[in-house]
């Protein structure tokens, strides 16, 4: 697959589907190329239990673009595409199975409506998943063209004072929608050539709002308080890049 194409689900012909809907096309939704953690979805309201055991069986997940549900009475699969062969129920179970053309159109032109997006319960997916929304394009296909609209990705960036051997001197910890703006604006004064230290950018963290961000930062910022520069609470002397990596993972991914 690639990003955009088009995925249906359609019922199976006994269980675990109800009698209803058994062997119909239930819904649709398009793919993305993120690849997100089913564990940060749990906690959803709805049917914990069920989100729980699915997200246990299939650890990994495509972030999907947009999601649809089939709303169109003449639904049955077999009617619109003719029957399938037994290695094709087989494959559906477990992979995605590719669809000629003329039975693709027929699928689309189905009526259904929109379904809202769950969104990660984490801070780590929140951001992965902002970060993406953020970077999405339109892919044309007729009146189902998705539209997306502008997100603002804030960021909690490490920058790291080096030396001209590489050695970190110090870390500055801060939030910012355009981090290397501000590795810009801290290395501008510096005169660089001269005393041999430069800023770089150790760490770009998304997130998905200023809100959480800010967030993000106070947590590192109280986790690294010890070390703070007397000068500057957002300036730290001592942890290595290795340690600060490690703080903001318990951060995003709290047990």
């Amino acid at each position: 697959m690639s990003e955009g194409d088009f995925v249906f689900t359609v019922g199976t012909k006994g269980e675990p589907t109800s009698p209803p809907d058994r062997g119909r096309v239930l819904g649709v939704y398009q793919v993305s190329s993120l690849e997100v953690n089913t564990q940060d979805y749990v906690g959803q309201i709805g049917e914990v239990d069920v989100v729980e055991r699915v997200a246990s069986k299939f650890p990994f997940a495509l972030y999907p673009i947009a999601a649809w549900e089939i709303t169109a009475a003449a639904n049955v699969f077999s009617a619109i595409a003719g029957p399938l062969t037994g290695a094709h129920h087989l494959q559906a179970q477990s992979t995605v199975v590719e669809l000629d053309a003329d039975t693709g159109a027929a699928l689309l032109a189905l009526e259904r409506r929109p379904v809202a997006l769950a969104e990660p319960t984490t801070l780590l997916g929140r951001g992965l998943v902002a970060q993406k929304n953020s970077k999405l394009t339109p892919k044309h296909e007729g009146e189902f063209s998705g539209r997306f609209g502008e997100h603002d990705i804030w960021y909690v960036y490490a920058l790291a004072l080096r030396d001209q051997r590489g050695r970190d001197l110090a870390f500055k910890i801060g939030y910012a929608s355009d981090p290397a703006a501000r590795l810009a604006a801290h290395n501008a004064p510096m005169a660089s050539k001269v005393i041999g230290l430069t800023w770089q950018l150790a760490l770009k963290q998304p997130t998905s709002s200023e809100d959480d961000a800010r967030l993000v930062e106070q947590a590192l910022l109280a986790h690294l308080a010890r070390q703070k520069l007397p000068s500057n609470g957002e300036i730290f002397a001592g942890p290595s890049e290795s340690a600060i990596l490690s703080a903001i993972a318990v951060i995003l991914l709290p047990s």
